[in-house]
């Protein structure tokens, strides 16, 4: 998969062993030296074994180091420094405006470099057949899973946002859609597993990978996450949220414009003129 491969070491850093991460802070300490040096040179530069490089090679996807060097390559890393670093007390409006943007337009577009969309796909495919569908999510997530809920109901889905008590009544026509940007949230994964336990199917959306909610999700969809102070990730769920919501729409066109307009004549009376 052509993917790129710094974003990927920044969004799986947590979940990298010692080594792991004393390759991945030396790649992004110079990612333009790694690509001019051998695999044998890295390895001497760390002090460890060419058989660490390559296992952490592979698990960023990349069939070895070799591919690693050209996928770094190609992505070229644009600046990781805080928010902070570029802005100042006496900074326009305008500018810190532009800084925010700009920042939430790196992450969708890292973000989108590093999506699985046959994953996607079948999340879609799951989602088209259910006749129930139970959204999850708390905090911040729970903002998203509501935002979801609404839009799902728009085109005609039954849908619903609670939480243990409603996935202990899941059955196997539901599934159930987690958010959670950890996914480690315990409430999330309790129910998600209470919901898998009576026939459900599940799935997850998380910024990390190999957490524990992917282990008790039939499908996770794993999002780019920015480590920086004030960047938020939910420009990335959100658009992938979006995603989704499009493709259930694009599958039930007809069905779906009868039910906005059904939906806009009766909030009309509500609207001021």
């Amino acid at each position: 998969m052509d993917k790129n491969v710094y974003a990927a070491i920044q969004s799986q850093y947590a979940t990298f062993s010692k080594v792991g991460k004393q390759i991945a802070d030396h790649i992004i300490a110079d990612p333009v030296h790694i690509t001019s040096i051998s695999i044998q040179q890295m390895a001497a530069e760390l002090g460890i074994a060419e058989s660490s490089i390559i296992r952490f090679c592979k698990i960023l996807g990349c069939t070895g180091f070799s591919e690693m060097k050209l996928l770094l390559a190609k992505y070229s890393p644009k600046s990781v420094r805080t928010i902070f670093e570029d802005l100042s007390e006496t900074d326009s409006i305008q500018t810190i405006s532009e800084s925010v943007f700009g920042r939430n337009i790196d992450t969708l577009e890292r973000a989108l470099q590093l999506l699985d969309f046959q994953k996607i796909e079948q999340a879609v495919d799951v989602l088209s057949r259910a006749e129930n569908i139970l959204v999850l999510g708390v905090g911040a997530s729970g903002t998203i899973a509501e935002d979801f809920y609404i839009r799902l109901m728009r085109v005609g889905f039954r849908a619903a946002s609670l939480m243990q008590i409603q996935a202990s009544l899941c059955m196997p026509n539901t599934v159930v859609i987690a958010i959670s940007h950890t996914g480690k949230t315990c409430e999330i994964v309790s129910a998600v597993r209470t919901a898998k336990e009576h026939g459900a199917q599940t799935i997850g959306i998380t910024g990390y990978p190999d957490t524990p909610l992917k282990q008790v999700c039939d499908i996770c969809l794993e999002l780019y996450s920015p480590e920086q102070l004030f960047v938020s990730p939910r420009v990335a769920q959100f658009s992938l949220i979006d995603s989704l919501y499009v493709s259930l729409a694009v599958r039930r066109k007809d069905s779906v414009v009868q039910n906005i307009q059904r939906m806009n004549e009766a909030l009309q009376p509500l609207r001021m003129e």
